[in-house]
């Protein structure tokens, strides 16, 4: 009798230390026979497609970034009755260590205890790539390792980030952005820039768009904006720091090393700003 209750107290533990997947989703991709090791939920498969914005995007925001609805879970019971969790040599590895969404994953996968079953926190940040040349997808391929027992089990991802591919309202997100970064006293106000400095480029509310679009630069052959290529946007290659002023430092001046009184563009914003240009740069 005491061996059956001592039988029972194990499985009792094991069906709480060892849970399944959370979500409707689970994907292990490993053998059989240590599929358990490490799963995937909201992933059926190694691939997975997501549209910044869109509802597989958890900040649910056209930012440059798709926030994936993805978590790593570890020690995962149901996945292959051949294969039972009892805990990992050391936290999964994740490669290649270059990738910021791998170094994410991997940090996570780092804080969970090896001996439990435990998912990371929903959410991948998997984001856009953006240059001179555009905003195409941000693409990356993992490959996630967990050992148990001197076993192996790995699991590739192939994970992609596709733009939204709308233009950014410029009266409610471009033009609030360029009033507080730019649009003030010593840069791009009115009383600024008709003195004959900050290349008589007046931000102002009301008059920003018209003084951009199709407007040629102070310095230079290109256009201040020119609608729909990033690449012949002289404001474009200023706030990615490659104009031709200022040693290819990014606007707004002073920006990153001495932070102006108004602060530099964060990711998001600089993101939004090069959308409505690749956008067309609609007055909308």
């Amino acid at each position: 009798m005491r061996g059956l209750v001592v039988l029972l107290l194990v499985c009792i533990f094991r069906v709480v230390a060892f849970a399944t997947c959370p979500g409707p989703a689970c994907f292990a991709g490993g053998s059989k026979a240590t599929a358990c090791f490490l799963a995937f939920s909201g992933l059926t498969s190694k691939t997975l497609s997501c549209t910044d914005g869109s509802a597989c995007d958890l900040d649910g925001t056209i930012d440059g970034v798709c926030t994936l609805d993805v978590q790593a879970c570890i020690n995962v019971s149901g996945i292959d009755p051949s294969c039972t969790p009892t805990g990992l040599d050391q936290p999964p590895t994740v490669t290649p260590a270059s990738s910021p969404t791998a170094q994410q994953l991997a940090a996570a996968l780092g804080a969970l205890d090896v001996k439990a079953s435990a998912c990371t926190p929903p959410g991948l940040a998997l984001p856009l790539k953006v240059s001179l040349g555009g905003i195409k997808a941000g693409k990356t391929r993992l490959a996630v390792t967990a050992t148990s027992g001197g076993k192996r089990d790995r699991v590739r991802l192939q994970l992609a980030c596709e733009p939204a591919g709308v233009a950014p309202s410029f009266a409610q997100t471009v033009q609030p952005i360029l009033s507080n970064r730019c649009a003030y006293s010593g840069c791009h106000d009115a009383a600024t820039a008709h003195d004959g400095t900050s290349g008589n480029l007046v931000l102002d509310t009301g008059v920003a768009g018209a003084n951009l679009v199709g407007v040629h630069a102070t310095l230079g052959k290109l256009l201040r904006v020119k609608a729909g290529s990033i690449r012949g946007s002289e404001m474009a290659r200023r706030i990615l720091g490659q104009g031709y002023a200022r040693g290819g430092l990014p606007m707004p001046q002073g920006c990153p090393g001495i932070t102006p009184l108004h602060g530099c563009l964060t990711d998001q914003e600089r993101f939004a700003i090069l959308a409505w240009i690749a956008g067309g740069a609609p007055d909308n």
